[in-house]
């Protein structure tokens, strides 16, 4: 009877390492995703940022007086008419729903960026727990297999 408990845990504690490499493996695979990603998550906030100092920009500029509007619409115009006219009434509307895409966006990757460190996390804690399991459970099998050795001892001696 103790030899089979001893094969059973035995056959236990293998699925335990087995799982713990195998959340190692996946720690280390979102690590490696999140490094792999982190520069394209810095372009896309540079363009975030851009785009909020843009919009911020208009909103500042629509507080300023009728007369400061004139004289920077006439300057834009003398400057570039043709890009003026094509691009004046586009602008804000572009401006504002490229703030929205990417606001989109940067939510996406920061909830994907949040849910994969939470996963390494959880892994990570599931390798310490399933370590501390692996210690005490081999200890407490050195035990049985040594009270098995004894009893089989005795038990030739006996005969």
């Amino acid at each position: 009877m103790l030899k089979k408990n001893i094969i059973k845990h035995e056959k236990i504690i293998e699925e335990v390492r087995a799982a713990k490499t195998n959340a190692l493996v996946r720690a280390r695979r979102g690590e490696l995703w999140i490094e792999e990603h982190q520069h394209t998550y810095n372009e896309m906030m540079a363009d975030y940022v851009e785009i909020i100092d843009m919009v911020k920009k208009m909103i500042r500029y629509r507080k300023n007086p009728f007369w400061i509007h004139v004289i920077a619409q006439s300057m834009a115009f003398l400057n570039n008419p043709i890009a003026y006219i094509l691009n004046r009434k586009k602008a804000r509307k572009h401006a504002l729903d490229s703030y929205w895409e990417m606001k989109k966006i940067k939510k996406e990757w920061d909830d994907d960026f949040k849910f994969t460190n939470k996963r390494i996390d959880e892994d990570y804690y599931f390798v310490e727990e399933s370590e501390k399991f692996i210690k005490e459970h081999t200890a407490i099998l050195n035990n049985a297999k040594k009270a098995l050795s004894k009893k089989l001892k005795r038990k030739n001696k006996n005969d």
